[in-house]
């Protein structure tokens, strides 16, 4: 009778931990999910972005890294006689544009750092929160991309 009540509390008490195994583990909340963007968020945005690019994952971005990069697809012609420009390094989203990664590159030596990133990706979240409060919501969203248009549309004028 001894070796069976040693065997049952044996049993009842790994059944729990074979149950916890089986379910999935509990994912972290997806960013935004609120519509608000913190800078904890976009920082850990952009280490994610930087894994990406990184694909020798020796902790620095590379020009052939960044030259393997998805070409964006040219924007159409504004008339028919004008052919669109030529397409830019960085992915349609996800990855930034060539002159982001060149605007990272802070001490000029051709490979972009961590810290680097990270330092672009912070300057450009304080340059959207409007209201320095640590967060950008969809009001200074929608005011950061009219500035952008604005601007766009200025060059285009010149």
């Amino acid at each position: 009778m001894r070796p069976f009540l040693i065997a049952a509390s044996l049993l009842a008490s790994a059944a729990p931990g074979m149950v916890m195994a089986q379910q999935p583990a509990p994912q972290p909340p997806r960013p935004m999910a609120d519509g608000v963007l913190t800078r904890a968020e976009a920082l850990a945005r952009a280490d994610r972005r930087f894994d990406a690019i990184d694909t020798d994952r020796d902790g620095r971005i590379s020009a052939a890294e960044r030259a393997a990069l998805p070409q964006r697809a040219p924007r159409p012609a504004v008339d028919a006689g004008t052919p669109p420009p030529p397409p830019a390094p960085g992915g349609p989203r996800g990855f930034g544009g060539a002159r982001m990664l060149e605007r990272a590159d802070t001490d000029r030596d051709g490979v972009i750092t961590r810290e680097e990133y990270r330092a672009q990706a912070g300057a450009a979240f304080d340059r959207q929160d409007g209201n320095k409060d640590g967060r950008i919501d969809a009001t200074e969203r929608q005011q950061w991309r009219d500035q952008r248009m604005e601007r766009r549309g200025d060059r285009a004028a010149d």
